[in-house]
C-alpha cells in the first residue's frame, strides 16, 4: 500500500491532529495534489491517501474525521469505504470527488448520504474552502453539482422514485433551493431573514419529509421529484 505522507508544515504545535483527514483517489497525480492542497489548512492533518477500497478501510480503526473520497476505484466503489469507515467512526464526513462520469455510483453514493460533492476541477483554495466547511457541518454541494444531479434526472438516467414524501411548504423549498446552492446555515439565515433556531428547525422539518439525513441527499430527493428550482445560469 502506498501512501503520501505529508510535510511537517501540515500540522502546527496549537492545531497537530485537530482534524484528520483521509484522502481516497486512485489517480496518482491527483492524489498528491489533493494532499497539497490541504496543506494550505493547519488545522487538519492528512492521514492518509490511498488509491484503492481495501486500503482506505485499512484506515477506518484510526476513526478519521473526513474522508475526501473518488468514487470509482480499481477494487471497488465509494459506497463499500463509507459503511465501513462508518461503522467504526460513525462522526466521520465524506466529502465526494467526482467528474460525475460514473452517473450510477454517484446516485448511490447520495443516497447512502455523503455530505458533499466536489468537482473534479475544483481549485486549491475551493477544495480547503469544501474541507473547511464539511468539518464544520456545513455538507457542501456546489451549484454546478447540484446542476449535473438535475441533468442526470433529465435524461432518465436516475431510477425513477414514486414520490410518496409530504409536500414542502413554500419557505422549506426556499431553503432547500439555497442548499442546492451550497449556502451554508448562516447565509441562508441571513438570507432569508431567520434566526439560527429557525433555520435548523426547517432543515429537521425538510430532512423528515424527504426520509433522509443529510444535505446532499436532500438535494438528490428534490431533484428527483423536481421539488426545487435551479437558477439557469452556471455557477462560477
Amino acid at each position: 500500500m502506498t501512501t503520501f505522507t505529508p510535510s511537517s508544515g501540515l500540522e502546527t504545535t496549537e492545531t497537530a491532529a485537530r482534524y484528520r483527514v483521509l484522502i481516497v483517489e486512485d489517480n496518482l497525480l491527483f492524489r498528491h495534489y489533493l494532499a497539497d492542497s490541504l496543506l494550505a489548512a493547519p488545522e487538519v492533518t492528512v492521514i492518509g491517501a490511498v488509491g484503492r477500497v481495501a486500503h482506505a478501510i485499512a484506515f477506518a480503526d484510526q476513526a478519521p474525521d473526513l474522508v475526501l473520497l473518488d468514487l470509482g476505484l480499481p477494487d471497488g466503489g465509494g459506497l463499500e469505504v463509507i459503511a465501513a469507515i462508518r461503522e467504526q467512526a460513525p462522526a466521520c464526513k465524506f466529502l465526494v470527488i467526482t467528474v460525475f462520469e460514473d452517473r450510477a455510483s454517484v446516485l448511490k453514493t447520495l443516497r447512502a448520504g455523503a455530505d458533499g460533492y466536489v468537482l473534479k476541477d475544483a481549485t486549491s483554495e475551493h477544495l480547503v474552502s469544501y474541507v473547511r466547511s464539511a468539518l464544520a457541518g456545513v455538507n457542501p454541494i456546489s451549484s454546478r453539482a447540484a446542476r449535473h444531479l438535475l441533468k442526470i434526472s433529465d435524461e432518465g438516467e436516475a431510477q425513477p422514485v414514486t414520490s410518496s414524501h409530504p409536500p414542502l411548504r413554500p419557505r422549506e423549498k426556499e431553503m432547500l433551493e439555497h442548499i442546492a446552492q451550497g449556502l451554508s446555515q448562516k447565509a441562508v439565515a441571513r438570507l432569508m431573514n431567520l434566526s439560527p433556531h429557525t433555520v435548523a428547525e426547517y432543515t429537521q422539518n425538510i430532512y423528515r419529509k424527504l426520509s433522509v439525513k443529510s444535505r446532499g441527499a436532500a438535494v438528490f430527493e428534490a431533484i428527483q421529484h423536481k421539488l426545487i428550482d435551479l437558477p439557469e445560469r452556471p455557477a462560477s
